[in-house]
């Protein structure tokens, strides 16, 4: 596996270590972490470019906001941290974006005495050393409970396979009965009568309950070629301009809802009104104003 485009340019490894723990001067080699994911950059630390954005360890590309990205791979900073070693005292964005967080924190703070007040009895603990002093004895506390930090992590592990687990068997479930309900015999014989007849993707997903990626590897399986982005059947399309077309008539009363929109248009509906009445988008109600018949008389309004 090579290292994406804009790491590949940059040194493989060294680099000085800049404040808060941030690597300034490039990726280091690809290595993996101990699920087996292969990470982009350096161990134990960040890794910044020369404008301050910090490189994802899970593929490569670079953020002002590392902590918001870490959503798309469906991690949390938490979990993040942990699994490339960084301390929980660096910040998961850039240096400039820290700064005004940490700006709009004291100005909150020092105009607030409300908020000072709350946060008294914690900085006195803290002066103190009690605050440390009780970390400590709750920390020996689990140790000697067996709390370690391994059993906890083993048993978050083994939480998170049964969760897993009762979910898959939900989803089996489920399909087993939309299987059943559809009068096909297996998966792939129910995918291959609704795609043919037009169903997208998504509606595919949404009957099935099945992941983009395992719809399509179920799609291959059963023979089925996957048509092109936007290339859907006039069949497929036609339909759902019926079923869009029949909620929003049924939303206002009217038996035509194009009949009807040319109605209110001609008695001084704006574009904007008709679609928050029809719960459809200005494009929308356009598009059907343009291929509107003349309303009949006593259309509903």
């Amino acid at each position: 596996m090579g290292l994406p485009e804009r790491a590949a340019e940059a040194p493989a490894g060294g680099g000085r270590l800049g404040n808060g723990g941030t690597e300034t001067a490039g990726h280091a080699h690809l290595w993996v972490l101990l699920d087996g994911t292969p990470a982009h950059a350096a161990p134990g630390r960040l890794t910044a470019d020369e404008d301050g954005w910090l490189a994802c360890h899970l593929c490569g590309r670079w953020f002002a906001h590392l902590g918001a990205h870490l959503r798309r791979h469906g991690w949390t900073a938490a979990r993040y941290r942990e699994a490339v070693g960084l301390s929980l005292h660096v910040p998961l964005c850039s240096t400039e974006i820290s700064g005004q967080i940490a700006a709009k924190q004291k100005a909150n703070w020092d105009r607030d005495p409300e908020a000072r007040d709350r946060f008294a009895a914690g900085h006195e603990l803290a002066r103190s050393g009690e605050l440390n002093r009780l970390a400590t004895a709750a920390a020996r506390t689990r140790q000697n409970s067996g709390q370690t930090p391994e059993a906890v992590l083993a048993a978050r592990a083994r939480r998170l396979a049964a969760g897993r687990a009762a979910q898959t068997d939900r989803r089996d479930r489920r399909l087993a009965a939309v299987i059943a309900a559809s009068g096909a015999a297996t998966l792939h014989e129910l995918l291959r009568a609704r795609y043919d007849a037009g169903a997208s993707l998504d509606q595919l997903a949404r009957l099935t309950g099945l992941g983009r990626v395992r719809l399509r590897g179920e799609l291959a399986a059963a023979g089925v070629r996957v048509r092109p982005t936007g290339a859907n059947l006039p069949a497929s399309k036609r339909a759902r301009s019926a079923t869009n077309d029949a909620l929003a008539a049924a939303r206002v009363g009217a038996g035509d809802i194009r009949t009807w929109l040319l109605a209110q248009r001609q008695s001084g509906a704006t574009l904007r009104e008709l679609a928050q009445r029809s719960g459809r988008s200005v494009p929308w109600v356009r598009s059907r104003l343009d291929g509107a018949p003349a309303p009949r008389a006593g259309a509903s309004s």
